[in-house]
């Protein structure tokens, strides 16, 4: 059983030379809902193998209720960016596609710095699944893994 997901697809305006002159560039962006102390909040969030941690803005925390305080406090940083502060809590988060449903509590950074898209990063989502690119198709399929600590 796993969780499959469409690559969204963003109009750049312009030809994309790496994408042989396509205009828009797909990206495994996929639903995720945040559940917390004081209710829920859904976003669009990009999938990033690259990315340590899962990352959601501030205003993300105010919407589900979540008091961040007393919070761990790390940091974090993107391409070309300074490090920023980002407070940890444990939360549940929920992905859903088609009929299938997964949720989970895993930690999730958040943060001040502006982000286009929440991310999905391994500490907090992708260390409980298999995730398989399918580049041919623009498609993602998550499996969970043998980590993965939800309900089924």
């Amino acid at each position: 059983m796993s969780l499959r997901y469409r690559y969204r697809l963003f109009a750049m305006g312009h030809p994309l030379i790496p994408l042989s002159g396509r205009t828009v560039r797909p990206r495994p962006l996929i639903p995720v809902t945040l559940i917390g102390p004081g209710g829920t909040s859904r976003a669009r969030a990009l999938v990033d193998t690259g990315a340590d941690d899962t990352l959601f803005p501030d205003s993300a925390a105010v919407n589900i209720g979540l008091d961040l305080t007393n919070a761990p406090v790390g940091a974090g940083a993107g391409i070309g960016m300074a490090a920023v502060p980002v407070r940890y809590a444990q939360v549940m988060l929920r992905l859903a596609a088609g009929s299938e449903r997964r949720e989970w509590a895993g930690w999730v950074g958040f943060t001040s710095a502006p982000l286009r898209h929440p991310v999905l990063g391994f500490a907090g989502c992708l260390q409980y699944f298999d995730a398989l690119f399918l580049g041919g198709l623009e498609e993602l399929e998550l499996t969970v893994n043998d980590l993965y600590p939800g309900t089924p």
